[in-house]
């Protein structure tokens, strides 16, 4: 055991002389510098003992749920094909490893109650059996009373595990007030909140195409009162340009009067 800090190694030293004196050669003191959970990975392995998704060597994985009234552990490959195409081999070569897994994860978490695996289905009696020996073999490691069963004919192995005491999430965790731990949030009125989004969709869509009509509409009238206005434009410049009287009969008048003022 690895201690850091002079109160602790104080208080351990005098635990363990009171208790077990026996044992006090197995403690020894941390005397680096540098942090004792940063340097042993401490704290990424509890990091990674909450998860739900535990990664196998080979690229399987387990997915661990955790109900009220057992734990349920599934198998699955991932990536991992194995070589050669034998899938027989690959199913079991993931499976063996995800017994030793499960037994590491159940003293690491301390898993109590019904806890039932399913692993990948295997064809040939000899690897079912194979897999759930080596089950048994890890779990021999652990000092927690458990009994395993015999794997049903879904492929299931059931096993129960004693609780001795509070869990690795139950001890490290509380239970979401939003939610009470489901890890969803229920509408207050599902019913009406989905009616209320189609109809709001169906508006939408709605309102999206009449903007659209009355878009073509607008171009369509711009253009009518374009050619209109070029029409009367045009108009216009033909009464302006209407020629005067002729200038011959003008200059005529004009003599006319100039003669008679003349004459007097």
């Amino acid at each position: 055991m690895l201690v850091q800090g002079d109160q602790a190694w104080d208080d351990i030293q005098n635990y363990i002389g009171h208790i077990a004196p026996e044992l006090a050669s197995k403690i020894e003191k941390w005397s680096s510098n540098k942090d004792l959970f940063t340097e042993n990975r401490v704290e990424e392995q509890l990091a990674k003992a909450f998860d739900r998704k535990v990664y196998l060597p080979s690229g399987g994985s387990l997915v661990i749920d955790r109900t009220e009234a057992m734990i349920v552990i599934d198998v699955n490959t991932g990536k991992f094909i194995g070589k050669g195409g034998n899938l027989e081999e690959t199913v079991t070569k993931n499976n063996l490893e995800a017994a030793e897994e499960i037994a590491r994860q159940l003293r690491l978490r301390d898993m109590g109650g019904i806890i039932v695996i399913d692993f990948i289905d295997m064809t040939l009696e000899s690897n079912r059996e194979l897999v759930l020996r080596r089950l048994v073999e890890c779990l021999g490691r652990d000092r927690t009373k458990h009994q395993v069963a015999e794997v049903t004919s879904l492929g299931l192995v059931q096993m129960t595990r004693k609780r001795v005491g509070q869990g690795l999430i139950e001890a490290f965790s509380t239970t979401c007030e939003s939610c009470g731990g489901r890890g969803i949030h229920i509408h207050s009125d599902p019913v009406k909140k989905v009616a209320l989004e189609k109809d709001m969709e169906q508006r939408f869509s709605k309102t999206s195409k009449s903007a659209s009509d009355d878009d073509d509409e607008d171009d369509l009238d711009d253009k009518s009162e374009t050619s209109i206005d070029a029409e009367s434009i045009s108009t216009d410049e033909e009464v302006e340009q209407t020629p005067p009287a002729p200038a011959a009969r003008r200059k005529g008048r004009r003599a006319v009067s100039t003669g008679v003022i003349s004459t007097n």
